[in-house]
């Protein structure tokens, strides 16, 4: 069973209930190393120690002391004031449990993303897009198929029927078939086979199975908009010149400036020539090699994709046709599809929890739940993560969820979770976030023990320009694991869970805050000498080590032990260990941080060997194909999530406690519907 998470929010003991807890026990310090994945969909850090008895949780678990609050040893301090726009948001950012400095750095941070904004314009901040596709044309495959006639006449006749008929036209298929362009391959010159630009013609796009009246797509595509995904499946048609007439729509809540389009195509593998000609030809293509080892595996191939510019920066309320029936080309030329787009701008209307449909718990914790939901009016599906204030209250963890939320608004990363909106009742705060579900890395990496080179560098890639992203924002994460990572439907790595990120640390700026996973925990970290943005590519190593191996390189099950071995103990690695990525690894894992790979900056990183003949360029627009896609039937599929929660009927509980007027002052500045902060508190 896969399990998934979204962006965890860890809620810290208070300090006297911490230093009662210290005194029963010393030496716990709050570890739980448990390598076992938990049958939760979150690890929720309540308390400084294994919590597994009381909330039903198990599995790694981060810590964090030092009086549960943090010291910023800034050598150059530099003391930013909060504009008029940042004011709504940033001066509602106090916590009694919160010192000056804390809540000031809290501050900054809204002040100092202020650069990485998009242009501001009069117009609204958000909106409504429609997309229209109609039909595709001269699609083509990189690939030969059999010439069978049998099996052509079968698989065609199973097509989906044009609207207003029952059935294909027999003759037409006859016909058809008997038209048939057969050639000779040079790889197999007995077999004679269909090539990829003709085959098209015959192979339906849509195919109704004996006994069924599902409708299956042997082509289909996926429209991606701020981590907000469409599929798109074609009504009838053939492969070549396929028909949609569908219609999508995506809330816009922050103006990025293209969306992308991927094709896929279903090939049954009976269609493909003899394993003779496969063989042949993979070994002339790379390729065709993964393509047909794919649809041996009766996996999904993709086929083509492109970016399509959008310009969202809009001086008007009224409805605007950004494109009219405008055929666009795919990037490799494998076909082309018909569309139209139309956006509307709207006003900045905080929404509630009826703008939504409940459709399945999908995790919980003592904070609340999480659901995927519908949005009602664009049908989009989310998550939505139910937070009781009265326990964040209780937990004194106010300020850090406020910042957390802030972290999740501010970044624009494709491989960083995306917030959607956010809003709140007297009782509850609610985040919607980007419903991501192929589940996470811990689980695909504990299935599989060990990944391949080739993974673990694109993981390993994708990663590092969401952390990249981050430090540009002054942010550093602290908490980089594989239980923190989710993939996407294609397969591309996403970043959650930033309960423990520190926010405004400049290149200056050190922190002493003991927190993270045993795991990762960084030398500097252990020995208490105040650390920087460089603890992040410590557990960037740390993880590049795990997929290629099973395990991190300093573990133990006694974390006292394996603290002893992240400080003193040699790099080790195992016989016959890629030169590039041990070198690499020995850069990142240098336990001195400033002769750390990274030390000046994430290029250091980037032009490693490792990375030879990568585009960073293309890698950031999701531009290679993931070395796995895990098997996700559709954008709303909760089959990787554990049936404990999904079986379980969705509502939103009725909270009865009653909050003062000055604690719901507290979270005036919850409430997000696009890049801007609608800041009165609930009442």
């Amino acid at each position: 069973m896969y399990s998934w998470k979204l962006s965890k929010l860890r809620f810290n003991k208070s300090k006297e209930e911490k230093n009662n807890k210290e005194k029963e026990n010393e030496s716990e310090k709050g570890h739980d190393i448990n390598r076992t994945k938990s049958p939760s969909l979150f690890h929720f850090h309540h308390e400084k120690k294994n919590n597994s008895e009381e909330s039903g949780l198990e599995g790694r678990s981060a810590v964090e002391s030092d009086a549960d609050r943090e010291t910023v040893i800034t050598k150059n301090p530099e003391h930013h004031t909060s504009n008029a726009h940042d004011t709504d948001f940033a001066s509602h950012l106090t916590d009694n449990s919160t010192s000056n400095e804390e809540t000031k750095h809290q501050e900054q941070f809204s002040a100092n993303n202020e650069e990485n904004k998009q242009p501001s314009d009069t117009s609204s901040n958000i909106g409504l897009m429609t997309i229209k596709i109609y039909s595709g044309s001269d699609f083509i495959l990189p690939f030969s198929l059999t010439s069978n006639k049998q099996i052509l006449a079968k698989l065609m006749s199973s097509g989906a029927p044009p609207p207003g008929e029952d059935s294909l036209d027999i003759d037409d298929i006859t016909s058809k078939l008997s038209k048939l362009n057969i050639v000779s391959d040079n790889n197999s010159p007995y077999e004679e086979l269909i090539t990829g630009d003709k085959c098209t013609d015959i192979v339906p796009a849509t195919i109704k199975l004996p006994g069924s009246e599902t409708l299956n797509p042997l082509l289909y595509f996926t429209i991606e908009f701020d981590n907000t995904v469409a599929t798109i499946e074609p009504e009838y048609g053939t492969i070549r010149n396929p028909v949609f007439n569908k219609i999508s729509s995506f809330d816009v809540t922050r103006k990025l400036s293209s969306l992308k389009i991927d094709v896929f195509a279903r090939i049954p593998s009976i269609l493909l020539p003899s394993t003779v000609w496969q063989k042949e030809a993979s070994a002339e293509d790379e390729k065709v090699s993964q393509l047909l080892s794919k649809i041996n595996s009766n996996q999904d191939i993709h086929i083509d994709s492109f970016e399509l510019p959008l310009s969202l920066f809009i001086n008007s309320a009224a409805n605007v046709r950004l494109y009219n029936h405008h055929w666009v080309n795919l990037k490799d030329g494998f076909g082309k599809l018909n569309l139209s787009i139309d956006y509307r701008p709207s006003r900045n209307k905080p929404l509630s929890i009826d703008d939504f449909d409940l459709l399945k718990v999908i995790g919980k914790g003592s904070f609340g739940k999480v659901m995927q939901v519908r949005k009602k009016d664009t049908k989009n599906i989310y998550a939505l993560k139910a937070i009781k204030k009265s326990y964040i209250i209780s937990k004194s963890e106010v300020t850090h969820t406020l910042a957390e939320r802030t972290v999740l608004s501010r970044v624009n990363c494709p491989f960083i979770v995306p917030l959607k909106f956010s809003f709140q009742s007297p009782e509850k705060l609610y985040l919607v976030l980007a419903f991501i579900n192929g589940g996470e890395l811990f689980y695909h990496l504990q299935k599989e023990g060990r990944f391949d080179l080739s993974r673990s560098r694109f993981y390993t890639a994708e990663l590092l320009c969401a952390l990249e992203t981050l430090h540009n924002l002054n942010v550093i994460y602290r908490d980089l694991k594989p239980e923190n990572i989710l993939l996407d439907y294609q397969g591309h790595i996403t970043l959650c869970d930033f309960g423990l990120c520190k926010l405004n640390m400049k290149d200056d700026d050190k922190t002493d805050t003991f927190c993270g996973t045993p795991e990762y925990l960084a030398p500097e970290l252990l020995l208490g000498q105040g650390y920087s943005k460089e603890v992040d590519w410590w557990t960037l190593g740390v993880l590049l080590y795990e997929m290629l191996t099973g395990l991190p390189p300093y573990y133990d099950e006694d974390v006292p032990k394996m603290y002893k071995k992240i400080l003193k103990e040699p790099l080790r690695f195992p016989e016959g260990f890629d030169s590039d990525a041990k070198d690499l690894l020995i850069g990142l894992l240098s336990r001195d941080p400033k002769r750390r790979l990274g030390y000046n900056g994430a290029d250091e990183i980037k032009n490693h060997p490792f990375f030879y003949n990568l585009s960073w360029k293309r890698l950031w627009m999701k531009g290679y194909i993931s070395p796995y896609k895990p098997p996700v039937t559709n954008s709303s599929d909760t089959s990787n999530f554990d049936q404990e929660f999904t079986r379980e009927k969705p509502i939103d509980s009725v909270v009865d406690e009653f909050l003062s007027n000055s604690v719901q002052q507290q979270f005036g500045g919850w409430t997000y519907v696009g890049n801007e902060q609608l800041g009165s508190p609930a009442t």
